[in-house]
């Protein structure tokens, strides 16, 4: 799993470091216990259809993450935008199904076709999106957080 700390950025749930991860993107379809709610609604969704993917990305992430200021969201959009230059980061393990987990995504998510481009969409709509607060971060400097 790759990380990006930042020195001085203080989580924003407890008084930790920040570690910002692709996980993070997901949080708002863990349906672990909520698998007869969430996980019934979200599996209407089909996560190969460009148009509904990019629906779900704006209602639940770029629209959501209000608990995240604008340094957060730059250090999240950075591992994003990290893994999405690397040809050979393996996209399907961070939707694959692990029985161990108490994180869980709706059932068929594992199936999806091309879970790269799902996160590319992610990346492309927070840059639209987010785009005062990422400008905003990246004229600081990181160290002064």
């Amino acid at each position: 799993m790759q990380e990006l700390k930042q020195k001085g950025l203080r989580s924003p749930w407890v008084d930790v470091p920040y570690e910002a991860t692709l996980y993070q993107f997901l949080g708002p379809f863990d349906v672990y216990d909520r698998e007869h709610t969430l996980g019934v609604e979200l599996n209407t969704w089909d996560m190969n259809d460009p148009a509904q993917r990019a629906a779900l990305i704006r209602r639940d992430i770029t629209s959501q993450y209000k608990e995240l200021s604008y340094r957060h969201r730059h250090a999240l959009v950075a591992v994003l935008a990290q893994a999405l230059q690397d040809p050979d980061y393996d996209f399907q393990a961070i939707v694959a199904h692990d029985p161990e987990s108490t994180y869980a995504l709706p059932a068929r998510w594992d199936e999806m076709a091309d879970p790269r481009a799902f996160f590319a969409d992610i990346y492309r709509l927070v840059q639209q999106d987010w785009r005062d607060d990422l400008a905003r971060a990246a004229a600081e400097d990181p160290s002064s957080w």
